[in-house]
């Protein structure tokens, strides 16, 4: 038993990364992999063999921003019931407004000539 939890208390030595594709934190608020994976729950477990899921920030970031005719835009998720709550998003500036759910971004077309929204 003792040359298991050294074992382990050796794997933990190690840096851990956030993600397969990211090394580091995105957030200010959010604790490194390592200092979250630390205590008597995770002393036994072989980090090596869990789960390490590809980061949803560098993903959504891949999306191409959505032009839009409009001054503004709604986003529910686009999955029904399985998206999130719709909110509205204003367009006037020209830049691109990132949705505050899911992180899709929108952009007026200077192109179109038209009132309309999505």
């Amino acid at each position: 038993m003792r040359s298991v939890l050294l074992f382990a208390r050796r794997c933990y030595s190690t840096g851990l990364a956030q993600s397969s594709n990211r090394a580091v934190t995105w957030s200010k608020s959010q604790a490194s992999r390592q200092a979250a994976m630390t205590g008597p729950r995770f002393e036994q477990t072989n980090m090596a063999l869990q789960p390490n899921p590809i980061a949803a920030i560098d993903l959504i970031a891949a999306v191409p921003v959505k032009m839009v005719a409009g001054r503004k835009v709604s986003c529910d998720g686009g999955g029904g019931a399985l998206g999130h709550p719709k909110v509205y998003l204003n367009l006037d500036d020209g830049e691109a407004v990132g949705c505050g759910y899911c992180g899709l971004r929108f952009q007026k077309d200077p192109h179109a000539h038209g009132h309309g929204h999505h």
